[in-house]
C-alpha cells in the first residue's frame, strides 16, 4: 500500500547511540516544540502506518485520553502498541547502538526546511529512505508473526485496548 508521504525524515546519527536518555533529552532541548518526535529508525512500516498512528494520536488528544503527557510520547506509545509508556520508549524510542532515527513532524506540515533545521541542530544526516517493510523491525516493536503493514497498523490499535 502507498499513500501520501508521512511527515518524517530518516536520519543517520553522527555516532551510534550510546545513551538513549541523554540523546532524548538533547532532542527535547533542541526541537522547536513537542510537535517534533524522534523515534527509532526501524519503527515505521509504511507511510500509511505513520498516518494511522498520527490519526489515533490526534483522536486521543482531542478526546483528552492520551496516556502520555506529551504528543511525541503518545505517538511513540501508539507505534509501540502498548499502554505502558516506559515500554513504548524501549520499543520505538532510540536504543543503545542505534545508528538511525526518524524525525517526525506531528503538526503534519512536512517542511523540508524545518526537517533540515532540526537535523542540523542535532548533527544528523538526512537520508533518502521512506518508511518501508525492509527497514521495519516488527520484533523490536513487539509484533509477533510476520512483518506486514497490516500487523503494524493493528498493533497501534492494541495500544488502547488493553
Amino acid at each position: 500500500m502507498t499513500g501520501p508521504h508521512f511527515p518524517c525524515k530518516r536520519v543517520a546519527l553522527s555516532t551510534p547511540c550510546e545513551n538513549p536518555r541523554e540523546l532524548a533529552l538533547s532532542w527535547i532541548d533542541n526541537r522547536d516544540s513537542d510537535n517534533w518526535a524522534l523515534i527509532s529508525g526501524t519503527a515505521l512500516a509504511s507511510e500509511i502506518h505513520g498516518w494511522v498512528a498520527h490519526s489515533v494520536l490526534l483522536r486521543n488528544r482531542d478526546r483528552e485520553i492520551m496516556k502520555s503527557n506529551s504528543l511525541d510520547g503518545e505517538f511513540i506509545r501508539l507505534i509501540s502498541g502498548t499502554h505502558h509508556v516506559a515500554t513504548s520508549f524501549k520499543r520505538a524510542g532510540l536504543g543503545v547502538g542505534d545508528k538511525t532515527a526518524w524525525i517526525v513532524d506531528l503538526s503534519g506540515q512536512n517542511s523540508d526546511e524545518l526537517f533540515e533545521k532540526h537535523a542540523n541542530r542535532m548533527g544528523f544526516e538526512i537520508l533518502q529512505d521512506r518508511p518501508n517493510l525492509d527497514i521495519f523491525d516488527h520484533q523490536r516493536l513487539g509484533i509477533e508473526g510476520e512483518s506486514s503493514e497490516n500487523a503494524a497498523i493493528g498493533h497501534i490499535h492494541l495500544a488502547d485496548l488493553r
